[in-house]
């Protein structure tokens, strides 16, 4: 089954599922865990980097 379409019937549906269990492929994967370091750290990046773009504004009109 090599089409590039999305299934258009259940039926369909079905049978990509059934041919990528047959493939050893898991259809619906475990969730993973969301890393909280990680989400601290995006977090404080973006407040510096706002930080950063205010006091330049400020700098360049005051």
């Amino acid at each position: 089954m090599n089409s590039k379409r999305d299934p258009e019937t259940i039926e369909e549906e079905l049978e990509l599922i059934a041919e990528a269990m047959r493939l050893g492929i898991d259809p619906f994967p475990p969730k993973r865990e969301r890393n909280r370091v990680m989400r601290l750290t995006l977090g404080w990046f973006m407040i510096v980097i706002m930080i950063s773009w205010v006091s330049q504004f400020l700098y360049r009109t005051l």
